[in-house]
């Protein structure tokens, strides 16, 4: 595929992730300013309690579409992934019965009584959800990206109605919210199962040699990766909910996200790149020859547009958080300051390219090795300190030591030194003259003007992106070379 190609693919994808973060931060604007913190905090703990077990059941699983469609004859791929999406429908349906029959020993571990009817409600969404996991990797798989987009787009805004507008309107309270979350669910699962058999409705159907035992073989040991996976994401979540209460995961929880812009554009990067990964490691090419121009390439590119974004975040946090979320959230702004941190680093596409060479044991491996890490430093940290920012400061470090080690594993595949993956120079140009243009840009406009934070943030941002824009011209950094492949009309 050509990088132009790739690009558009790759556009498509954000775009699709775009309107994903854009609704969900307006459906978390409404429901922080229309529940109380208890209750919010109580809706939020539903969701980590689904994010947390999801990973479990989905197996590794929704990784093996962009790994074995590749690899077989095209009218082979509907028999497989319809193998793997009824195994989707058996994980989900056992999902969805554990987590109702175990809410009240959830809620109990978490120490929130609430979330035994909450849970309950909220049970039946791993059934209609977990079919659904996989569509990103076959759509890309097919080059159908621009379908990704339109899923994200018309699913999000299901749970934007369903969710968050009947809150605002009747001011219903979050066992409503809930319910309408399930509704939402269902809508996304049927338009789900309708695009993933999209791309080869008109092909015949041929037996797949592709097993259930083979898909076993490739997951599971994703699976163990998956599985200290949570344990590192949900860690810090699991000790602030259990020893610091409700109204401190409320704060916690808005703040400490990882810029939606980053999960974006990584993601979308890592979506379209997996399958080309898969076939040139199929194809056994030669990855310094081959597969390190198109990681150097796209590193480049991802750092022009998330460091920006990253620097003006870290500014003005604070900021940013009462826009958001209303003054009462002003205290998650530190919370956001540490999480950006990793953000940039967090742009580093390893996972494909670790996983599609055969190298899963070293990243499971360094998954188990950074969990038992976290969970111990966070337990001390309870124990001794007792204070959620330290918590957060343990998740970060652990999360850029595990960075770290598979950046190791990248520089031995491409014969290269550790730093030779980061494209220092450029970083370099953007970090240094954004950090000091923003600090005398919030210096002027908060103590010196003393203007709201909505007006900050409005002014900031244009100005921002005006001096940028012309730095970057004087600079020669070429961001027109990003957006010509999505204008370019030539195939």
């Amino acid at each position: 595929m050509s990088q132009t190609n790739n690009t558009k693919q790759a556009a498509w994808v954000a775009m699709g992730n775009l309107c994903s973060f854009g609704f969900t931060i307006v459906s978390s604007m409404i429901l922080s300013r229309y529940f109380n913190k208890a209750d919010y905090g109580t809706y939020k703990q539903v969701m980590y309690v689904y994010n947390t077990l999801l990973t479990v059941f989905t197996l590794g699983l929704p990784k093996a579409f962009s790994y074995f469609l590749p690899r077989v004859e095209l009218a082979q791929s509907k028999n497989l992934i319809s193998k793997i999406t009824n195994l989707f429908f058996i994980l989900g349906g056992v999902f969805s019965l554990l987590l109702f029959m175990f809410s009240p020993q959830i809620a109990a571990f978490l120490k929130n009584p609430d979330l035994t009817k909450a849970l309950r409600i909220f049970a039946i969404v791993p059934f209609f959800l977990l079919p659904t996991m996989g569509l990103d990797g076959i759509l890309a798989t097919f080059k159908q990206s621009k379908f990704i987009a339109l899923y994200h787009i018309a699913t999000n805004l299901f749970k934007l109605l369903c969710v968050a507008l009947p809150v605002m309107i009747w001011d219903l309270g979050y066992e409503q919210a809930l319910i309408g979350f399930v509704v939402a669910s269902f809508i996304t699962f049927l338009l789900a199962l309708y695009l993933k058999y999209l791309p080869v409705r008109k092909q015949p159907r041929e037996k797949c040699p592709v097993t259930i035992k083979d898909v076993f073989r490739f997951s599971i040991p994703l699976l163990m990766a998956s599985l200290w996976s949570i344990v590192i994401a949900s860690s810090d979540q699991f000790f602030i909910s259990r020893y610091f209460g409700q109204e401190v995961f409320a704060d916690f929880s808005n703040g400490s996200m990882e810029l939606p812009f980053v999960g974006m554009i990584v993601g979308a990067c890592a979506t379209v790149l997996s399958p080309i990964f898969s076939r040139m490691s199929h194809e056994k090419v030669d990855p310094k020859k081959e597969i390190y121009p198109l990681w150097k390439s796209v590193f480049d590119k991802t750092a022009k547009l998330i460091y920006p974004l990253v620097i003006y975040c870290m500014v003005f946090a604070d900021v940013v958080m009462v826009v958001l979320y209303g003054k009462k959230y002003e205290t998650s702004d530190t919370y956001f300051r540490i999480k950006l941190i990793t953000n940039f680093f967090t742009l580093i596409i390893f996972g494909p390219l670790i996983i599609n060479i055969g190298r899963v044991k070293y990243y499971s491996n360094v998954h188990m090795i950074t969990a038992f890490s976290v969970v111990i430093l966070e337990f001390i940290s309870v124990k001794t300190m007792h204070s959620p920012y330290a918590i957060s400061w343990i998740s970060m470090l652990c999360h850029l030591g595990k960075i770290f080690a598979m950046l190791y594993l990248v520089a031995k595949v491409f014969e290269v030194r550790i730093y030779q993956l980061f494209p220092i120079k450029l970083i370099i140009q953007i970090i240094v003259p954004s950090a000091l243009f923003l600090l005398l840009e919030r210096w002027i406009l908060m103590d010196l003007c003393k203007f709201n934070d909505l007006v900050v943030l409005c002014i900031s941002a244009a100005v921002y992106v005006i001096v940028y824009f012309v730095y970057s011209l004087l600079m020669k950094m070429d961001y027109f070379g990003l957006i010509k492949p999505l204008i370019n009309k030539k195939k």
